[in-house]
This record gives structure tokens, C-alpha cells and sequence, in this order.
């Protein structure tokens, strides 16, 4: 194979020199965000333009680095600079990537940094299957010192009551759940031990340490570190400045005159001062065995059906809207019913539906446990949230097995010595009582999807192998759904 180009070697950077397809690699990567954007206004190739950045010397290639191009091209920087940072051009900045190591962070943090932007991709520490260490946990600098040992005594019973719980739960564990066939001595006694991590794991405080990986596009990092400059939590705000330093190393230019939102700072201050009391809630304190979930809007079911069928026929027949609504109108329900029968039937547990199920928004109102929260963080693919911020007024969630265990007077002792000390920290130093909450406690949460994202969120999350909590949560999103909406619902719950 030919690997040179106009007289560049090109087979350091590139994965071939005669395909249509190829691999970029061992460049910086606001330099292959440049050679990606020159494509709208160049005729050249993406090789072309990378020859022509080699020849002009625009990139310095050294042995020592295995041909890697390590120095960042001044010509990168000045492209971003005009169209990226003068002209908003973000688009440009998507084609850059960076991918972080995150660590010792909150997990009141980890949960702002996921929320930060949906374009980023994350994976993430799972108390579910490790074992935290004790003293593993953000300590505010910000604490007085009579609040400081209020504080740490907190953190420590949480460990106490984590390794309490641990050990009444792995030999209730142990004679209670059935082996699986084949299952050996060691595989049963390191499957139960898990099941313990997961359900112990209720009585851990959001100021527990997590660590994650982060990859993510320019764009949707400046917007990240945007978004937690903006945060009210100090923490947030100081990891943003660590995030931006590293990235910063990698994709510079884009990153330049990130600031805090004088939006959502203003409007934050704003909205605070409004006059609103709160009514007096019947859920309010209370304990639940799992958690509370329903629609709060539900699109009209014969509109739905209607809706799908015209974009069924739009895509597939190439007819406008109006003649496609036309049409449908005539339709009787069970026609429509057969229609959208025919474009979700097919599915395999590993299948999303077509592209028109996006169409149709559903708004769900949920009460769930901190660590199901956590959950839900994660995997989603499209899910808008609303949210407050963490709070101990309203209930929580005991694990059925800490029940079972005989274990609930020693959860609930843990729980209100951390409802007691929120409610000090909330009172002395309110930035701190967040870190107060334990993943036990709820969180009310507003969501918007689409039924294209409810397929993909139940048919994961009430599959066996999902945990219990979040399984719960939709599972009777799920019942409801099929109550309204039965045939747009039926295949939705696929991995049985």
C-alpha cells in the first residue's frame, strides 16, 4: 500500500491511503477537529488537508513520541479561535474528544457532573458491587469546627452502620437465597456478598467518594464546565477548574473564556426570593418500601395512535402531513392499532423501535431513593429531568432484604441520626446538609422522554437481571403505561 501523499507519510495518522473509510489517530485532537471542519470549505480530502498541515509544518513529529504529532498546531488554535470562540461555530468543536479519569469526588458531585450535558458519556464506581472504604468521603473546607465533628461523626456512622448491616445480611443471604444450578461454594458466597453491598449500601451518605470516566465531544465539555461553574455547591465549582485544567492539555483553544452563566446564576437568585410556601405533603417523611411513580401527562391515546400512523406514512410513502393525516382520519382504532402493531412487533430485546416513536412525550412525576436516582442517571439515552436538590423530608426507601434480615430498627436508628444532623448542618452551614442525605433518602424528580426512550428505559430496567429499586420504578411505569396505551406499550418490556 502507498503511504505517501504529495510526499507526506501519512501511514502514521491514517489507517489506510485507498479507502473510501478510514482512522485518524496520533494527532492532537483540536487538530482533527480542524482537518474534519476544513471538509465545508474545502474540496480536499481529510488526507489532503492533514498533508498539507505535515508539509507546511504546522505539526512537529518526533521519534521519541513514536510519530505521534505532540505539538499543538498554531493554525488549529487560530481556526478555533475565529469560528469556535468569535463566531460560535460549536458545531467544529464536536469533532474534538477528550477522555478524563475522575476521582474522589461526592457523590452529590458525580451526580452534577452527569447532568451537567447528555452528549457526555460516563462510567461510573458502583457501590453495588465494591465495597466503599471507609474514610473515603468530601469533607467541606467551608465546615465550622463545631459543625466539622458533627459532621464527621455522621460520616463515621454511616460505616458503622454500612459494616452492621453487611454482616447481618450476608448469612441471612446465605441460607435464604436458592444457589443457581452448577452454582460453586465461591461463586454463591461472592454473588450474595454483592446482593449485601447493594442493599447496605442505603445507609451511605452523598458525601461518600465515587470516581468515574468521562468522554466527551469540545462542545459538550465547555458547556459542562459551564453548567457546574453555575453549580451553588463548591465542590462542583472546584472540580469544573480541575476538569477544564486537564482538558485544557488536550483540546485548549476550545476551552478558552469558560465562565460561570450570569443566566443561571441571575435567574437562581432570582427565583430564590420568590415568595412560595410549601403545602404541607402527605408523602412528607414518610418511609416506603420502594419507590412512587406515575404519568402526569399522558398524550390522548387515539391522538397517539393517529400521530404515529401519519408519520409511518410519511416516512414510508413520502406524502406530506396533511395528506397523511387525511388519511388516517378514516382510519378506525383497530386499523391504527394494527398499523403501529406492525412497526413495533418485530422487535428483539436488543432492537429500539423506528424513529417515529420519538414523536410522542410522556411526563412522569417519581419519589425515588437517592441511589436509584444514581441509577437513573445512567443508561438513560435522551430523559430531560427536573429535580430538587437533595433532601431528607421526603422519606425513604428500606431495602426488602435489610427487612427480611430483622435489620430495620438499626436502619432506621442510621437514618434519623442523619435527618437529625441535615437538619443542624441546614440550620448552622446549609451548603453542607446535601452531603448529609443518604442514598436511602428520596428525591422528587420531574421527567420528560419520548416513547422511543420509555421502550429503551423499561425494557433495561425490568429486565431480572436489573436492580431491584429501579425495577420497581419502572415496572409500574409500565403497568400504567399498558393500562392507557396498550398496544403502543405491548412490546416495551422485552428481556423477560
Amino acid at each position: 500500500m502507498e503511504t505517501e501523499s504529495n510526499g507526506v507519510d501519512l501511514s502514521r495518522y491514517v489507517s489506510n491511503l485507498d479507502r473510501n473509510v478510514y482512522a485518524i489517530f496520533n494527532l492532537p485532537e483540536e487538530v482533527i477537529a480542524v482537518i474534519f471542519a476544513y471538509v465545508s470549505r474545502s474540496p480536499a480530502s481529510f488526507r489532503d488537508n492533514l498533508a498539507k498541515l505535515l508539509r507546511d509544518d504546522e505539526l512537529a513529529v518526533g521519534d521519541s513520541a513514536g510519530g505521534m504529532a505532540t505539538i499543538y498546531s498554531e493554525k488549529a488554535a487560530q481556526f478555533h479561535e475565529k469560528w469556535v470562540v468569535g463566531y460560535g461555530h460549536s458545531s467544529v468543536a464536536e469533532h474534538a474528544v477528550a477522555h478524563l479519569g475522575v476521582e474522589q469526588i461526592s457523590r452529590l458531585a458525580s451526580a452534577e457532573l452527569e447532568l451537567a450535558n447528555t452528549f457526555n458519556s460516563f462510567t461510573e464506581y458502583s457501590q453495588r458491587y465494591q465495597r466503599p472504604k471507609r474514610g473515603n468521603l468530601y469533607i467541606p473546607d467551608f465546615l465550622p469546627d463545631g459543625e466539622r465533628d458533627a459532621y464527621l461523626s455522621l460520616q463515621e456512622a454511616a460505616f458503622d452502620t454500612y459494616e452492621t448491616l453487611l454482616a447481618g445480611l450476608v448469612p441471612h443471604l446465605l441460607q435464604t437465597l436458592p444457589r443457581l444450578e452448577g452454582e460453586s461454594d465461591q461463586r454463591f458466597q461472592s454473588r450474595v456478598e454483592k446482593i449485601a453491598f447493594e442493599d447496605a449500601r442505603y445507609v451511605l451518605t452523598l458525601a461518600t467518594c465515587t470516581s468515574l470516566g468521562l468522554t466527551g465531544n469540545g462542545r459538550a465539555l465547555r458547556d459542562t464546565l459551564v453548567r457546574l461553574l453555575s453549580s451553588p455547591h463548591a465542590e462542583s465549582r472546584q472540580l469544573a477548574r480541575d476538569l477544564e485544567r486537564e482538558i485544557s492539555q488536550v483540546i485548549p483553544t476550545l476551552l478558552k473564556h469558560v465562565k460561570p452563566s450570569p443566566y443561571l446564576l441571575e435567574t437562581r437568585r432570582q427565583l430564590e426570593r420568590l415568595p412560595a410556601k410549601a403545602p404541607v405533603s402527605s408523602q412528607r417523611g414518610r418511609a416506603f418500601e420502594g419507590p412512587q411513580a406515575r404519568f402526569v401527562d399522558l398524550p390522548d391515546y387515539k391522538k397517539s395512535l393517529a400521530r404515529v400512523c401519519s408519520l409511518l406514512l410519511i416516512s414510508e410513502k413520502g406524502w406530506t402531513h396533511r395528506d397523511a393525516d387525511q388519511v388516517v382520519q378514516n382510519w378506525s382504532l383497530e386499523e391504527k392499532e394494527a398499523w403501529v402493531d406492525q412497526a413495533l412487533k418485530h422487535l428483539r430485546f436488543f432492537d429500539n423501535p423506528r424513529d417515529e416513536f420519538r414523536h410522542l412525550h410522556y411526563h412522569m412525576e417519581m419519589q425515588l431513593s437517592e441511589a436509584n436516582w444514581h441509577q437513573l442517571l445512567r443508561h438513560n439515552r435522551g430523559t430531560h429531568f427536573t429535580f430538587g436538590e437533595p433532601t431528607v423530608e421526603r422519606g425513604y426507601t428500606i431495602p426488602p432484604h435489610v427487612r427480611e434480615a430483622g435489620l430495620t430498627d438499626t436502619f432506621q436508628r442510621f437514618l434519623t441520626q442523619a435527618e437529625t444532623t441535615y437538619a443542624r448542618m441546614l440550620e448552622h452551614c446549609p451548603k453542607a446538609a446535601p452531603y448529609c442525605v443518604t442514598n436511602a433518602h428520596h428525591r422528587q424528580v420531574n421527567a420528560t422522554a419520548s416513547l422511543w426512550e420509555l421502550y429503551h428505559l423499561i425494557n433495561l430496567r425490568t429486565s431480572p437481571e436489573a436492580q431491584w429499586d429501579i425495577r420497581d420504578l419502572f415496572e409500574q411505569l409500565h403497568r400504567e403505561l399498558t393500562r392507557h396505551h396498550p398496544v403502543l406499550a405491548q412490546y416495551a418490556q422485552r428481556r423477560l
